[in-house]
């Protein structure tokens, strides 16, 4: 509350805006409103993914993540979908709460170092 009254926080409205130089924010599925995920520009460039494909077995297997309602699966699978062009791979694409990212890039304490 005190950041967003002194002004030092902006809220991202829309999809695929542009929030930092090469820093884009898109709008994801609707596990929670207008849920958002990321894609860093890079040589390749990587998608944080967030809430809107929890495990890499969602993005492997095109299951939607269970906290969706059936009505909201076909949607995150569509997001998920988009999520993996923009990143040009699953393996690009970092899940919001799957453990294996710790054990897939290097980590120092709970920072993971994405090259």
């Amino acid at each position: 509350m005190r950041l967003n009254t002194e002004g030092r926080m902006h809220l991202v409205v829309g999809d695929n805006v542009e929030i930092f130089p090469g820093i884009r924010a898109y709008t994801g599925s609707r596990h929670t409103y207008a849920s958002q995920y990321i894609r860093v520009d890079g040589n390749p460039p990587y998608v944080l993914a967030s809430d809107n494909a929890y495990f890499y077995l969602n993005l492997s297997n095109r299951l939607a993540s269970a906290t969706f309602s059936d009505a909201d699966h076909s949607a995150n699978i569509a997001q998920q979908a988009r999520m993996i062009e923009l990143a040009g791979s699953p393996d690009r694409v970092v899940p919001g709460h799957d453990n294996l990212q710790f054990q897939k890039f290097p980590t120092v304490g709970r920072v993971a170092k994405i090259k």
